[in-house]
């Protein structure tokens, strides 16, 4: 899985997250758009839900078995859910040390 492909299933996943709320649904989702914080599109709860239905995915698209919300992310200088393209890099990241680990 390239990060286009993380992308995507980002994108996706918050459409699919955001359908049930009148005033996000339908929102340009890029790059740049902040998750979480002052104006994120998610509350905490919802940031949960995004993380535990992107790992579920990528787990059964990849047969991995990767933790998004781990000590590792927890303890970044500048946290891997502040926006979109953030989250894909860390994912991404993660799906590489997962495949060098299993090599």
């Amino acid at each position: 899985m390239n990060r286009s492909d993380v992308m995507d299933l980002i994108v996706t996943t918050l459409h699919d997250l955001l359908a049930s709320d009148p005033a996000k649904a339908g929102l340009p989702i890029e790059e740049g758009t902040r998750l979480y914080g002052p104006e994120g599109l998610l509350d905490s709860l919802r940031l949960v839900s995004l993380v535990l239905d992107l790992e579920q995915e990528i787990n059964d698209r990849m047969d991995t078995a990767i933790t998004i919300a781990d000590s590792r992310a927890m303890s970044q200088q500048r946290s891997p859910f502040r926006s979109v393209g953030s989250l894909a890099d860390y994912i991404v990241r993660l799906l590489a040390d997962e495949q060098q680990q299993a090599a």
